[in-house]
């Protein structure tokens, strides 16, 4: 072997030898490197998870703490400072505040020594959620004033399912010595709980006054992967996309496999799926 192949050899060895290490230096270096970085995403991500936690229980505490803290404040109860219908018709109309619509019939009052008492009717027509609200913002505010009697019914106001017919008898306390005092005004209470018991099941179907998409008597001539056109009970033709309302519905699922769109109706209360195919 000549004296310069040998060098060149060694110089070959040596050259790759110095590009292993290296690469093998770079390659653990940076392999630390990302699993250092790995476990910090790791602990990162544990502490904003406990982070939110902490953040959704204190959302809760907060909404807990303002209802007992106004359970506290119109504790103990106290005498309206008038015995005044006028007053009195203006403390209910303000704890109402406009939404519902109601009248405001006087019945009776009766004193006894150092208070009074007021005894009144209101009844009408509103939303049975705005009626809840309405009664315990009375009833929880500082003035004492008590719903002896409820009365309720659902109007059948297809244009509302939701409202309901009511009559309350309730008793308004008074202080009949001249003491000044202020009035406290009830803070509107709004409650969470959206369930409505005197919701009508079953019921009439509304009209088709908007003149939408009666998928009963209409055609699908077409679709692609999200949309669908139909052409509707006025001969028109109509892009649908998910979820789009029909009458009594929405466009529920596309299959373009089966070419075809399911569409979910509520008849009254009745619920329907409705399957359209494109007529081959």
């Amino acid at each position: 072997m000549s004296y310069s192949l040998r060098n060149t050899i060694l110089l070959a060895i040596t050259l790759i030898l110095i590009v292993t290490g290296r690469g093998l230096w770079i390659y653990f270096n940076s392999y630390t490197e990302m699993q250092e970085r790995s476990e910090a995403v790791a602990s990162q991500s544990a502490q904003l998870a406990t982070m939110q936690y902490d953040a959704d229980r204190y959302e809760t505490v907060y909404e807990m703490n303002k209802a007992i803290k106004h359970r506290l404040d119109n504790y103990p109860k106290s005498l309206m400072p008038s015995h005044r219908l006028s007053y009195l018709y203006n403390y209910i109309r303000l704890a109402d505040a406009g939404s519902t619509f109601m009248n405001f019939a006087f019945t009776d009052s009766t004193s006894f020594g150092d208070y009074g008492k007021i005894s009144f009717t209101i009844d009408g027509a509103t939303d049975y959620r705005d009626l809840r609200d309405f009664i315990e913002t009375i009833e929880r505010a500082k003035p004492l004033i008590k719903f002896t009697e409820v009365q309720l019914r659902p109007s059948n106001n297809n244009e509302d399912l939701n409202e309901v017919v009511f009559r309350l008898i309730a008793e308004a306390y008074y202080d009949r010595t001249g003491r000044e005092s202020t009035m406290d005004f009830a803070d509107l209470i709004k409650s969470s709980d959206r369930y409505n018991p005197l919701f009508p099941l079953v019921h009439d179907i509304p009209g088709n006054e908007n003149n939408r998409i009666n998928v009963e008597s209409s055609r699908m001539i077409g679709m692609g992967d999200t949309f669908v056109f139909i052409t509707d009970q006025n001969g028109q033709l109509h892009r649908l996309g998910l979820y789009d309302k029909v009458y009594l519905g929405y466009m529920e699922s596309i299959s373009t496999n089966n070419q075809s769109a399911t569409f979910f109706l509520n008849k009254g209360g009745l619920v329907e799926r409705i399957t359209l195919r494109i007529q081959q």
